[in-house]
Formats: C-alpha cells, sequence, structure tokens
C-alpha cells in the first residue's frame, strides 16, 4: 500500500472540498492511472480541467502537475510511476490583469 499526498489548488479544490488529502493506494500507480483514478473519483468536472479543452489528448496549458517539487511536462509524463510518499500538487495558473 501507498500514500500519496495532494495539493489541490483552485479551481480543484472547489470540487474536491479541500486542499490538502492523503490518498491511499493498494499498489504504486502511474500518473496516467492516477489521473483516471481522479476521474472516479471526483469526477468528470474535475477530469475536464486537466485537458486542453479543444485538443483532449493534451494536458491544459494552464495546468501544472508538481511532483516531489518538481513540474513534468514531457511526453513520458503519464508513464511516471508515483511511489510511497510523493507530494503532488495540481496548480492550474490564470492569467489576470
Amino acid at each position: 500500500m501507498i500514500s500519496l499526498k495532494f495539493r489541490f489548488e483552485p479551481p480543484f479544490n472547489e470540487i474536491t472540498k479541500d486542499t490538502n488529502q492523503i490518498i491511499k493506494f493498494d499498489q504504486e500507480l502511474t500518473v496516467k492511472k492516477l489521473l483516471e483514478f481522479f476521474k472516479g473519483h471526483f469526477g468528470d468536472k474535475f477530469y475536464e480541467l486537466l485537458w486542453d479543452k479543444k485538443n483532449k489528448d493534451e494536458f491544459s496549458s494552464f495546468l501544472s502537475i508538481i511532483i516531489n517539487g518538481r513540474s513534468y511536462r514531457d511526453e513520458n509524463f503519464l508513464k511516471t510511476i508515483l511511489k510511497d510518499g510523493d507530494d503532488i500538487a495540481l496548480l492550474y495558473l490564470y492569467f489576470g490583469g
């Protein structure tokens, strides 16, 4: 069993109803499996925030997923294996003026 620490920033925390959560899983999993878990656990609205509205195969350009203090955006990102104790932050970057 592994425990992953999550920090959900706006707008994700509006869906999760919390900014910090620890979620336990039976085994190590990839980022792709984690995103599928989010869809089942938090629903379609959460899942849709992860993806580009025009190209559903690409992450939203506003999204930053940070694992243990490092932001990932390479082509192998979805294959990244998450391990016990990983600290994951989902940040949505807003622009304004």
